[in-house]
């Protein structure tokens, strides 16, 4: 998926940059230039974080969606960052405020690609940003 992804933002614009690794490591080495932004796909494993009756709980990925917002939201602070959260359809509530409160905007899209109750999405939200 890596490569396949690098090839692509190749053809689309060769100045982006796409990093491969465990984020905390990334956090620690990677500077951005001022006036940049950060793009960042945030999909860590759910392990038990799913729950089939009650949903996805963002606060018990494997590291926890709500500490990884967290710790690059602080190390890039200043920065524009838009994150790109993997979600499941049905999400538990109380975690799904908390991520929310996190982020200045965000947008919740669900993809009806498999059976009702069985769907995949992804939850925008920025930082350091609000989308016009």
């Amino acid at each position: 998926m890596f490569d396949l992804t690098s090839r692509n933002i190749a053809h689309l614009d060769p100045s982006v940059a796409l990093n491969k690794g465990d984020f905390l490591a990334g956090l620690a080495s990677h500077e951005l230039a001022p006036g940049h932004a950060l793009v960042m796909f945030v999909a860590p494993p759910w392990g038990t974080a799913l729950d089939e009756s009650e949903g996805l709980d963002l606060s018990r990925t494997e590291p926890p969606i709500t500490q990884i917002i967290e710790q690059v939201s602080r190390r890039y602070a200043g920065y524009r960052i838009l994150f790109a959260t993997q979600v499941y359809e049905k999400i538990e509530p109380r975690s799904l405020a908390k991520l929310e409160g996190m982020l200045e905007w965000c947008q919740l899209a669900v993809y009806n690609f498999n059976a009702s109750g069985r769907n995949h999405g992804i939850l925008l939200g920025t930082k350091g940003w609000t989308p016009r």
